[in-house]
């Protein structure tokens, strides 16, 4: 009940008591009786218990992942490996070509012949390498035309000569690596101990020593016996003094006692045949020059099998 109520109704019983005047004590029950209601009426609802608020739920976070530790592959690196450290390996026959290399006994200088062979259309170049005995090492590029020659400067000592052949297809061949010291590169020049059934010859132009033209004149001679026909060749490799030789003999002494001679052409490339047999062939060959001049350039022995 509103409290503005109370009082009026708590002024309205005084008043009835005062004027009923003879019933004071019930207007005094009336008026406890009425304070009692009303403040029954304006006391304050019981306050109910306010249930707690629920706890927010615990998200749950997943562990992080450790970071698995990446294993990092390191490469070690890889020298490149040159052509010129291998072995000597021939293309096939019929793309095959072939150099030769000689060293002049007095100025030591190194020359690096082309001869050119079957595969020289396809040959894209040719790198030729000196390592000198004290280990100097030069490259320098080789002309792929027949006769192309360049020259090193090389040791007093034994020096190494090395050419790889470049082909268009891409292969790489190291086709020469040799040894040469101051006698010629690829020619035996001092004529070893012959045998029993060697004949000599009866004197003149082929006796006596190798001996090597000065440098202006120097000239190369291959010789080679074929090990199944018995076929003995020698071919001019050309020099400095090609167009000053006169004439160029070569001489066989063969193992049945008999000689010949034939005379190889000046021509890069030019070559003569002597049959050979199935012992031991001594081969010599002379270089006459237009000045006069006169030299054994090569002697040497070949057995049954070349």
């Amino acid at each position: 009940m509103p409290l503005s109520l109370w009082i009026i109704l708590s002024f309205f019983q005084a008043e009835l008591c005062t004027m009923i005047g003879t019933k004071t004590i019930i207007c005094t029950l009336l008026v406890l009786i009425g304070g009692t209601f009303l403040a029954g009426c304006i006391s304050s609802p019981e306050q109910q218990p306010v249930p707690p608020s629920p706890m927010p739920a615990m998200e749950t976070i997943p562990p992080t992942p450790m970071d698995t530790p990446t294993e990092v592959q390191t490469t070690q690196p890889t020298l490149a490996v040159s052509v010129f450290d291998g072995p000597v390996t021939q293309p096939p026959e019929e793309i095959e070509v072939s150099v030769s290399a000689r060293k002049d006994p007095v100025y030591n200088q190194i020359a690096v012949v082309f001869d050119g062979g079957k595969g020289q259309q396809i040959l894209d170049s040719l790198t030729a390498r000196v390592t000198t005995s004290d280990g100097i090492v030069t490259e320098q590029p080789l002309p792929t035309n027949r006769g192309a020659e360049i020259e090193f400067s090389g040791s007093k000592n034994e020096d190494r000569v090395q050419v790889a052949a470049h082909y268009k297809n891409g292969a790489t061949y190291l086709i020469f690596d040799q040894k040469i010291g101051q006698a010629r590169a690829g020619i035996i020049t001092v004529a070893p101990t012959l045998t029993a059934t060697i004949n000599t010859s009866s004197g003149g132009q082929y006796e006596g020593p190798v001996t090597q033209p000065p440098k202006n004149l120097a000239v190369m001679v291959d010789v080679e016996k074929d090990p199944v026909y018995r076929v003995i060749t020698a071919t001019f490799r050309g020099g400095h003094g090609q167009s000053l030789v006169k004439n160029i003999q070569v001489h066989a002494i063969l193992s049945d006692g008999t000689e010949e001679t034939k005379d190889l052409a000046s021509n890069m490339g030019s070559t003569a045949e002597i049959q050979g047999t199935a012992g031991y062939d001594k081969v010599q060959v002379v270089v006459a020059y237009k000045n006069g001049e006169q030299y054994k350039i090569s002697e040497k022995v070949f057995g049954p099998r070349g």
